[in-house]
């Protein structure tokens, strides 16, 4: 047991040393992964009908 107790007492000091980002910056990198991973699902919303009517137009030849 004082292992493990031992483990969370350095799992703390090693916490304490480490640079949280600022608020400003999470907001900032969060609303960038939303706004590129819309972009993506809209660019792949755009080839998925694309290539639907394309395979479509062949079959139905």
């Amino acid at each position: 047991m004082k292992k493990y107790i031992q483990f969370l007492k350095e799992v703390y000091e090693e916490l304490k040393k480490v640079t949280w980002p600022s608020s400003q910056l999470v907001k900032t990198a969060t609303a960038t992964v939303i706004v590129f991973t819309l972009l993506v699902a809209v660019y792949l919303w755009v080839l998925d009908i694309f290539f639907a009517k394309v395979i479509t137009f062949i079959l139905e030849r």
